[in-house]
């Protein structure tokens, strides 16, 4: 069973000890991990006869590879050099828990494998502090088909798919979460047919699963003429941003890993090029801000509580203000950071559609009808 660790802050207590232990229920972390404040497999080796000092050296060094992890996840290369560089008392105010998935200790060594969860907010204002543009996570999942090509055929969930139990597993996690789906939910699609799907197939399965993006991917294991492992990947996308994912693969066969490795280095890939496909135009510009008159229809008192808080929520909102409240519509001045195409972009991640409509701006529910 996985361990949680929370900082405490009694008096006068070293900073670097500031934890305790609190059982996590069976579950929690898998479901704990959709979001991209998270960072997880986080592998720290120490090697110490006291076993104490020895996690306590883990756990600092750590946290100091799941920050570096997490800001690079959020923000655009080009920034990296500017990342705040933080002293260990700074890093550990903006760590929320510190989870132990795996330990083993010897009499002199420690391995253990970590998964460590930031505050949100906390850092938010840190990099707006330092003036960096940063991206957040996207709240739609993008589902993710991978088939596994063995001697006889490509297979989902048919027979062994080592492919799509890495990704099952939590393969890599990063602003954009992705969804592995049931065979069940395939509504009947074969693996055969998945391997060469058409259009309509993907649109048909976007709108059954309710994404609006699916990837197919095809992993494929092979062996150079020196005997070195090779995989390759044939992606098919459908999609705003699976469809940029469209494309041939490879890996390895010059490298001497094994077929896992191979797996596993092709998984953090294609995780990052997701990232970096959805940071290109969803980074937030502070330095960018605008505000914009909004009429939101409305049937109660509970739809402007939902309203309230799908906007809490919209981190590209900066703040708005109420011009007008009845029963039945709010007038919003929203005020935003970042391109208006952004602000839509963000709003509609939390339910939340901004369209023209009879000369005025207006903002409705997803799904909602207009007049």
């Amino acid at each position: 069973m996985p361990v949680l660790l929370r900082r405490r802050c009694p008096p006068n207590a070293p900073r670097h000890l500031l934890l305790f232990v609190l059982l996590l229920a069976p579950g929690l972390a898998q479901a704990d991990g959709g979001d991209g404040f998270s960072v997880r497999n986080i592998v720290e080796e120490v090697h110490d006869e006291n076993p104490t000092l020895a996690r306590d050296h883990a756990l600092i060094l750590g946290q100091r590879e799941a920050y570096l992890q997490l800001m690079q996840r959020l923000t655009a290369s080009a920034d990296w050099p500017r990342l705040p560089r933080l002293d260990d008392a700074t890093l550990q105010d903006l760590v929320q828990d510190v989870g132990i998935d795996q330990e083993k200790m010897s009499s002199v060594r420690l391995l253990v494998t970590l998964s460590v969860r930031f505050k949100p907010e906390a850092v938010r204002h840190l990099l707006r502090a330092y003036g960096i543009a940063y991206a957040e996570w996207r709240g739609h999942p993008l589902v993710l088909i991978p088939l596994w090509q063995n001697d006889q055929a490509a297979v989902y969930a048919e027979s062994a798919n080592p492919w799509r139990d890495l990704w099952r597993g939590g393969a890599a996690r990063g602003l954009v979460p992705v969804l592995v789906p049931s065979a069940d939910a395939l509504d009947g699609l074969t693996a055969a047919a998945l391997t060469t799907p058409d259009e309509g197939q993907l649109a048909e399965l976007s709108q059954l699963l309710a994404s609006p993006d699916i990837l197919v991917v095809l992993a494929q294991t092979s062996k150079n003429e020196q005997g070195q492992n090779k995989l390759d990947l044939t992606l098919t996308g459908f999609g705003p941003l699976a469809a940029q994912m469209t494309g041939q693969r490879g890996y390895g066969g010059d490298t001497g890993d094994t077929g896992d490795q191979l797996l596993q280095r092709a998984a953090s890939d294609l995780a990052r090029s997701l990232d970096d496909s959805w940071k290109s135009a969803n980074l937030l510009h502070y330095d960018k801000q605008g505000s914009l008159l909004t009429l939101a229809p409305l049937k109660g008192l509970e739809d402007w509580l939902q309203l309230r808080d799908k906007l809490a929520r919209a981190t590209a909102v900066r703040d708005y203000a109420v011009v007008s409240l009845s029963t039945r519509e709010a007038s919003l001045d929203l005020h935003y950071v970042g391109e208006q195409g952004q602000l839509e972009s963000v709003l509609m991640q939390n339910g939340l559609v901004l369209s023209w409509e009879d000369g005025h701006w207006t903002l409705r529910n997803a799904g909602a009808r207009t007049r």
